[in-house]
């Protein structure tokens, strides 16, 4: 346990390490205070209040779970997998003594302690950012709901992080690590749109299964499916992920 946690604690070090990491958490930061600021102004111009307070951060989590957050965990991902490859540097962590086993769960708990940290700090700015537009609205059941959709939306981010992990498997470049995970993920999300039948078999139809939760008119029965297929989806993606990391000559 403690060589898991100083792995995880290393890797984590070196994702903050990194510029464009530290650029997606600014964008997080900078991306609701401009849409609050562009909206406050829209509404005293035209005297429409067009997004309430206490919606606000519920609005700029769909934005946050279906770009932002994906695009910067397929980043980090690459850099962490096959960047690492690339560099020749897991080689040099594999001669420490620790698993193989310990190293993968190590840098997957990094990748998913980002997207953790992503969402806390989304919900955060996105609320106080709220307090920008004025217009009026129920702001306590606002800030309940928006604590339940962000502590929710890990589960889907966290699916995509491990998704994103098995994809690195296949290359030994982070360019093309990233480039087929973001066109893969986009390919999933066409398809969804194109035969919304199938959508709810590819994990990235739940992106957005923060509504689920929001909406009264939802049975459990559904939540429940989807929580349990996200979880297959994690045990699944993990244990093909590990068995080829296994395997891999570095």
């Amino acid at each position: 346990m403690h060589s898991f946690v100083a792995g995880t604690r290393n890797e984590w070090s070196k994702l903050a390490a990194r510029k464009k990491m530290l650029f997606s958490l600014l964008l997080l930061v900078l991306l609701p205070v401009a849409s609050a600021v562009l909206l406050s102004q829209l509404q005293s111009g035209i005297g429409i209040a067009a997004v309430s307070s206490a919606d606000f951060p519920v609005l700029m989590l769909s934005i946050y779970t279906n770009f932002v957050i994906p695009l910067f965990t397929f980043m980090a991902a690459a850099d962490l997998f096959a960047g690492e490859i690339q560099d020749r540097t897991l080689k040099l962590t594999l001669l420490r003594p620790v698993s193989r086993f310990v190293v993968f769960g190590s840098k997957i708990a990094a990748l998913g302690l980002y997207s953790l940290v992503s969402l806390v700090i989304g919900c955060a700015v996105s609320v106080l950012s709220g307090l920008l537009l004025n217009s009026r609205g129920d702001w306590g059941t606002g800030l309940l709901q928006a604590l339940e959709a962000y502590s929710v939306a890990f589960i889907p981010m966290f699916t995509l992080v491990v998704l994103a992990v098995l994809l690195t498997q296949l290359f030994r470049s982070a360019s093309g690590a990233l480039m087929v995970s973001v066109f893969v993920y986009a390919g999933l999300k066409l398809f969804g749109v194109f035969y919304p039948q199938y959508a709810a078999y590819s994990p990235t139809y739940y992106t957005d299964w923060h509504q689920l939760w929001l909406n009264g008119a939802v049975p459990a029965s559904k939540i429940l499916n989807a929580t349990t297929y996200l979880t297959a989806s994690c045990i699944l993606c993990f244990t093909a992920a590990f068995a080829m990391f296994d395997r891999r000559e570095i």
